[in-house]
């Protein structure tokens, strides 16, 4: 994967070097858009064990050591709901066992939450992205400081380029969006071993169940609902790069 991921940090940084040349499908070039005119904002979507997480920190890292830009990495798992919120719904019991599906995180912060990176203005010189607690198991609102001058802004969550609402605003507010393509079988493997690996649930055939049960619905709804897509990152056992089909 390390020569795809200096592949895309490359592009980001070529990109960010053309913002006030280039057109980005809109009417008007970049430079002449009311929002942040020296910032490059890519969205990264992917199904559970796609490694999309991965993928965002090991480009953010890329163009900051390599190409010399300040980048920073939102992951939409702060937006999820918390686990109060959870318990006030019709039946809170499927609630938390299918936590993590598009309905139980709040798409219109996240989607405010990137409207606000793009028009972002000396006015508002930092923004505070919320973070995820992998101990509390909820979101908290202490995470990732998103300042003016941060040139470059990665964005990464399974729902982020999903064509369903208020998740599709998200696609004219990026400038570059990528999903990570792993295969339904890899990907079950790769989020029971996780589990397991990660002391969640010991027996592994009960991982491949929670996987069938939760994980496994989320894969096949953002590949049922993903919208319009810039590029294709293959994450199986072959690893590359492609447009998507027309």
């Amino acid at each position: 994967m390390e020569q795809v991921c200096t592949k895309l940090a490359q592009r980001v940084a070529d990109n960010y070097a053309n913002l006030s040349k280039e057109k980005t499908g809109r009417d008007s070039p970049v430079e002449e858009r009311p929002q942040h005119k020296h910032r490059y904002m890519v969205a990264i979507a992917g199904g559970p064990g796609s490694g999309k997480s991965t993928i965002a920190g090991d480009i953010s890292e890329r163009i900051r050591k390599d190409h010399k830009l300040s980048c920073s990495v939102v992951s939409v798992e702060g937006f999820m709901l918390p686990k109060a919120d959870l318990d006030k719904m019709d039946d809170p019991e499927k609630a938390h066992a299918r936590r993590g599906a598009e309905w139980t995180f709040d798409g219109k912060a996240m989607v405010d939450f990137i409207r606000r990176c793009r028009h972002q203005t000396e006015m508002e010189k930092q923004i505070r992205a919320p973070d995820f607690d992998e101990e509390a198991m909820d979101p908290h609102p202490h995470g990732e400081i998103v300042d003016v001058e941060t040139q470059v802004l990665i964005f990464e969550g399974i729902y982020l380029l999903s064509d369903t609402e208020p998740w599709e605003e998200i696609q004219e507010l990026v400038d570059d969006k990528w999903f990570v393509h792993v295969k339904p079988g890899l990907s079950r493997k790769r989020v029971a071993e996780r589990r397991q690996n990660k002391g969640i649930e010991k027996d592994l055939d009960k991982c491949y169940q929670q996987y069938d049960e939760s994980d496994g619905k989320n894969n096949a709804f953002i590949t049922e609902h993903l919208g319009k897509v810039d590029l294709i990152i293959e994450n199986n056992d072959e690893k590359g790069l492609h447009e998507p089909e027309k």
